[in-house]
């Protein structure tokens, strides 16, 4: 198993999302998020790069999701597991260091992913996500730092399309086993469909 422990902390001021942060904390960890961001692409390349992972500067954004994704099936069981895990809060409400540190991981694979994304269109940016529909269903990306992109054909509801990459990263570390993760390769057909606009042009 991999010792993640000198992996750098990426701790939020405020875990959680949706009714569990108002307002001033969703943007409080909007501020830090922002601050830290050219700091964690540094740290999750160079740690893919020392264990054997894709280098996102090298490749195309659906490549490196590929690429990105192939490792991540291989190597998996060198984490921590999640049934390892000392017991907590349940994602995105737990911590993210020490013996949780694998989260601090996990959320900046999914960050790479992220500005792979936005490397290759434009159209999308990071920010929070405030659409009330999804804080009224009780969505894990409301207030949280998430992908969005206007929608060319906004509704009075919805103006912005959401993309939760931590969300989907988080799953196939939770349930290695998931059909989903084991036979396809949902990351990279996310990236090619936000990268050619069909999460905000349908």
């Amino acid at each position: 198993m991999w010792d993640l422990s000198g992996y750098p902390c990426f701790e939020l001021p405020h875990p959680g999302s949706g009714h569990a942060l108002t307002e001033v904390q969703a943007q409080q960890n909007w501020a830090y998020w922002q601050r830290v961001l050219a700091e964690r692409r540094h740290a999750v390349r160079n740690w893919l790069l020392a264990h054997q992972g894709p280098d996102a500067e090298a490749l195309s954004a659906v490549s490196y999701a590929k690429a990105l994704n192939a490792w991540a099936k291989v190597h998996w069981s060198k984490l921590p597991a999640f049934s390892s895990l000392p017991r907590h809060r349940p994602w995105p409400d737990c911590p993210r260091g020490g013996p949780f540190i694998v989260y601090s991981l996990l959320g900046d694979l999914s960050l790479s992913l992220g500005e792979a994304i936005r490397a290759a269109n434009g159209h999308w940016h990071w920010g929070l996500s405030w659409d009330p529909t999804d804080l009224a269903d009780g969505m894990y990306s409301s207030r949280r730092v998430v992908l969005l992109a206007e929608l060319k054909r906004p509704t009075p509801e919805t103006r912005e399309a959401v993309l939760d990459l931590e969300a989907m990263v988080f799953a196939a570390y939770r349930f290695p086993d998931a059909p989903d993760f084991v036979y396809r390769d949902v990351w990279s057909e996310a990236v090619a469909e936000a990268v050619a606009g069909r999460h905000y042009d349908p």
